[in-house]
């Protein structure tokens, strides 16, 4: 059996004590630079397998190990067309090794990059982690696959059977997508490199962005039941948000599942209760929060059962198995939240004929987002924002509780809206209506509804807050308001009208 040739150029060295005696065994010679020469060379019985690139090509490294593969005689060797025999016409390429392998990873910038401060401080670091030789070697192998296996990351040789039945096109693609996942970390960072107040990430200064997603899983369907496939993917850099437990999401399903977790957490977070949320069409129809869990669960679904009728539902402390015997029984389509009892879990997965959805929510991922609408994308920072007591310091905790949870529910709600919050209770949401008299006048009849289920009249109650979501243009919202013994009001005001508005609620003696 003549024997084969491999080129092996890497950073990290791991496996190579699994990669380097195989090659031995199948009788390939391994051609390598510097660093990983004398990896090899301990690592290999016979050591005239072992040639130096320096010596092959009779040219040192230069520019303080900057050049060490950058030469005719390595790239022929990869480049060389072939017919089925590996022979060559091209006289010169002749003169030149083929090889039948590449194995090369790449300068960590990425890892750099994740651990600098800030771009100032890092610069001359990040810089000499771009990787030249390296990249150029994989891409020339992608480019001729049919003739060579590129290997392109330690873990592909952890299994050396798994290597030996992968085909040359499956290992390119891999290799291809290592080094566009680099090229964009590169982009991105040197695209902000000017922006001194960023820390290396991407920026709404940049006038070029390079994204990269990793797939996650497959979807059910995608907005519609025909819109199939549909998938999940991941953006490169993050980590998956959460972990389906049992069924299989859609698209509306993930969209509830992520706007439903990030309120109830958030809530919790700020104001130190459990808080659950019953969404239905991305948008919330009952959200509360309360020291009983199980309390809380019911309370939520029960503002407007009507529309719970196959919610989502986030919660944001660990579902129990009283929560679990109640919702065995409620029409609901799935629940999210941050962890589940074992005996939970067994009884939920026997739920819908075992297709009840079922995730646990690991982070909230934050930073930059990103939409695709018809060939353009629209990207905007994450909504981080959090309603301080100290502009509230007018009214009382419990009101302050009151509008506080009002105002990260309507986060998580289609504009125009508005809700209405009595006691931990977000008792009527408006949404998604093109004029906010509307949305008020909708929440207002919700609310009045409940407190009738409650055996009150909404006229003899007190303590009652009105959150919207963006100032109000007319008073005849504070009227509306009015109707349905609104107190409170918080609005981030802004409208050319706001005296016209605040006298009406004077008018009314709403704070």
């Amino acid at each position: 059996m003549s024997a084969k040739n491999c080129l092996i150029t890497v950073f990290n060295k791991e496996n190579l004590e699994i990669l380097v005696p195989y090659l031995e065994q199948n009788n390939y010679n391994i051609y390598t630079t510097g660093g990983t020469y004398s990896v090899v060379l301990g690592l290999i019985q016979d050591k005239s397998r072992v040639i130096s690139i320096s010596d092959y090509t009779k040219f040192p490294e230069i520019c303080s190990g900057r050049v060490k593969t950058l030469h005719p005689k390595i790239y022929g060797g990869i480049l060389g067309l072939r017919d089925e025999q590996c022979h060559i016409d091209d006289l010169q390429v002749n003169e030149c090794i083929l090889f039948d392998m590449v194995v090369v990873n790449l300068y960590p910038f990425e890892k750099v990059l994740a651990d600098q401060e800030s771009n100032n401080s890092c610069e001359e670091t990040l810089l000499e982690n771009i990787d030249i030789g390296g990249h150029t070697l994989l891409r020339a192998a992608v480019k001729n696959y049919k003739y060579i296996k590129v290997l392109s990351d330690p873990c592909q040789y952890e299994n050396l059977n798994l290597l030996l039945e992968a085909s040359n096109y499956h290992l390119a693609k891999k290799a291809i997508a290592s080094i566009m996942k680099y090229d964009i970390a590169i982009n991105n960072w040197i695209q902000c490199l000017d922006d001194v107040n960023d820390s290396c990430s991407v920026t709404t200064s940049q006038t070029c962005i390079g994204i990269s997603y990793n797939k996650f899983r497959d979807m059910k369907y995608g907005l519609n039941p025909y819109m199939k496939p549909s998938s999940v993917y991941i953006k490169e850099g993050f980590k998956a948000p959460f972990k389906v437990l049992n069924g299989n999401p859609g698209y509306i399903n993930l969209l509830d599942v992520q706007y439903a977790i990030r309120l109830v957490l958030e809530v919790k977070s700020q104001l130190n209760r459990e808080c659950c949320a019953s969404f239905k069409h991305n948008s919330p129809a009952g959200v509360t929060m309360g020291i009983n869990s199980f309390a809380c669960v019911r309370s939520a679904r029960n503002v407007d059962a009507k529309s719970s009728f196959g919610d989502i539902i986030g919660f944001s402390g660990t579902v129990t198995k009283e929560i679990a015997e109640y919702l065995k029984k409620a029409v609901s389509d799935g629940i999210v939240a941050h962890s589940f009892t074992e005996e939970a879990l067994n009884i939920l997965k026997t739920k819908k004929n075992g297709s009840y959805l079922i995730i646990e929510q690991q982070i909230v991922n934050k930073g930059i987002e990103f939409r695709d609408i018809n060939g353009i994308t629209l990207m905007q920072p994450t909504n981080n924002s959090v309603l301080s007591r100290s502009k509230l310091e007018s009214v009382s905790h419990e009101i302050q509780n009151s509008m506080i949870l009002g105002y990260h529910t309507l986060k998580y709600t289609q504009s125009n809206c508005v809700c209405f919050v009595y006691e931990n209770n977000v008792i009527g949401i408006g949404s998604g209506q093109q004029n906010r008299v509307d949305c008020v006048r909708i929440a207002g009849n919700k609310a009045k509804l409940w407190f009738e289920k409650q055996g009150l009249n909404i006229k003899e109650v007190n303590n009652i807050v009105l959150v919207s979501d963006a100032f109000f243009p007319f008073a005849d919202n504070i009227d509306v308001a009015a109707e349905y013994n609104v107190q409170y009001i918080l609005q981030p005001g802004g409208s050319i009208r706001d005296y016209d508005i605040i006298s009406a609620c004077e008018k009314y003696n709403m704070k």
